[in-house]
């Protein structure tokens, strides 16, 4: 069995192969998705780096639709420790790099959402995510739960990247449903 970091490598690069038809399937899925989660307000999206999908066109029609609907970005506050907050975003507003490097909302007031989006490099239909290794989503979701909030956390993925439960430990707790361009699970 490979461990995390060739299975990473390898998801990657399957994830560069994937066309615009897969891309066009997921935002699909997403608009289905977003439809289901009737009292979400914030969402909390990223900003895709590297073979991350774009999803944000899909989520400013979503947010365009309804006034009293708001979208957040990550905003790594410290790298050593992996600590990040979500912070509003206006899509007018020039992004900044974070302590990451990653680009996002520097003004945007710290909030809660009520759903994360959250990318996976791989993906189980246990709805267990395999991310980039740094932790930085498992502790903003570990602090989140210890302070009683209870976001829904929603995968994004390709269906390519697909890959088997053996990867993850009992302590790799599942996420709500698993965003795929071949569907939803």
């Amino acid at each position: 069995m490979p461990d995390k970091q060739t299975v990473r490598k390898c998801m990657g690069e399957l994830r560069r192969k994937v066309g615009m038809n897969a891309h066009a399937g997921l935002l699909k899925m997403l608009s289905r998705a977003l439809q289901e989660e009737r009292r979400v307000l914030t969402v909390g999206t990223y900003q895709p780096i590297g073979s991350e999908p774009d999803i944000n066109s899909e989520l400013l029609r979503w947010s365009a639709a309804d006034g009293a609907r708001a979208l957040a970005l990550p905003w790594c506050t410290d790298r050593e420790a992996s600590c990040m907050e979500y912070r509003l975003w206006d899509p007018c507003e020039k992004l900044e790099a974070d302590a990451a490097g990653i680009p996002g909302s520097r003004k945007g007031a710290c909030v809660v959402p009520d759903v994360l989006l959250i990318p996976c490099l791989g993906w189980t239909r246990s709805r267990r995510r395999l991310g980039y290794g740094g932790g930085y989503f498992d502790r903003y979701i570990s602090k989140l739960l210890e302070s009683g909030a209870s976001p829904r956390l929603l995968g994004v993925a390709y269906g390519v990247n697909e890959v088997d439960d053996s990867l993850f430990e009992p302590h790799d707790l599942p996420l709500d449903l698993i965003i795929t361009d071949s569907g939803i699970f």
